[in-house]
């Protein structure tokens, strides 16, 4: 078992990056086949949509417990151009160079590959980046673009509502029921806030060391799995999962034995390598699959191990690969730290 955090401090972020890590893997696995596949297994179809009743609530809740901790609320008033500068160098480059990538590799390899989600034209393709993007072929990248607009918006919200996380809070639970169009992702923009400012009160006020010592955590690991067997649709199932999710995962992961803490913390830290081209690997995977694998031999829990290997490893080989570059390091190491 870790190590209490309130004893050790640095193990609040060696926390984080384990949580983050068990996120990416979920990720990873709920990206193996998309839904409405023919000939796809319940069991999977099932487990896919449990995954994302909560995956990506938690990695926005850990995104805004970063922000937070990191006091970047405060930080953003006094040079916000410079901030503002330095996010969309973080996160809208590569959600613009990837997006383009994909958009460009889908349309050229559906000429001679079955391609999921291939674009019917390269112009449509690429105005599907920020328009109808619930059907485009590059959603999965969706998180960099919201959380942009997060770590924009929130300094000036917490001002707006008197500095207090509270309030800004119920705002963002508020604006959870507003449904808007898939146009430059507005209809997640406000779906998701919830979380990350869930995040933000959470490291405002110290819950991984205060729930870490807490007898409630067995309490919420129970009463999450118990919810996620209940049958929710989406948005509900989204929120009261999503929510839950953040007090019973990282409950979860504090339990572990710590070289089950140290193997997640690691995919934890390449996290972003892995989100960034975990589809591309898969897709990859999967059109090699036929040609590697005889007809006789192919099976379903075959396609899902080889495409899951690929999603999750095929990326972190990537990774190593510009580390020893220098040119590439240089370049676009950086983006995938």
């Amino acid at each position: 078992m870790s190590t209490p955090l309130q004893l050790q401090p640095h193990a609040r972020i060696a926390l984080i990056e384990a949580v983050k890590g068990l996120g990416i893997i979920l990720v990873v696995a709920a990206h193996l086949v998309k839904f409405g596949t023919p000939g796809v297994p319940d069991w999977y179809t099932i487990f896919k949509f449990k995954v994302y009743l909560f995956h990506m609530p938690l990695l926005m809740f850990m995104s805004g417990y970063v922000f937070r901790h990191a006091n970047h609320h405060t930080r953003a008033l006094t040079d916000f151009s410079g901030f503002a500068g330095r996010r969309a160098n973080r996160l809208l480059v590569p959600f613009l160079f990837l997006g383009v990538i994909t958009i460009v590799g889908k349309w050229f390899s559906a000429m001679w590959f079955p391609i999921d989600e291939a674009p019917s034209s390269l112009v449509a393709g690429l105005a599907s980046i920020f328009i109808n993007t619930e059907s485009s072929p590059v959603l999965t990248i969706w998180y960099l673009f919201v959380l942009l607009v997060y770590c924009l918006v929130t300094p000036a919200l917490f001002v707006l509502f008197r500095r207090s996380w509270a309030w800004l809070g119920l705002f963002a639970l508020a604006i959870y029921f507003i449904r808007l169009d898939d146009i430059l992702y507005a209809n997640r923009i406000v779906q998701y806030y919830v979380f990350f400012v869930a995040g933000c009160i959470a490291a405002d006020r110290e819950f991984l060391q205060r729930f870490s010592a807490s007898r409630l955590r067995f309490a919420a690991m129970a009463g999450f799995m118990l919810l996620l067997l209940a049958p929710w649709n989406r948005d509900y199932g989204l929120l009261v999962c999503g929510l839950v999710s953040c007090l019973a995962v990282p409950a979860f992961v504090d339990v572990l034995p710590e070289r089950a803490s140290t193997i997640l913390a690691y995919f934890g830290r390449l996290s972003m390598t892995i989100y960034l081209f975990n589809v591309i690997f898969i897709g990859m995977a999967k059109v090699a699959y036929p040609m590697l694998v005889p007809s006789s031999y192919q099976f379903f829990g075959l396609l899902l191990i080889m495409t899951f290997v690929a999603g999750l490893f095929g990326p972190i080989l990537l990774k190593k690969t510009v580390d020893l570059v220098p040119a590439l390091n240089k370049t676009i190491g950086k983006y995938l730290s």
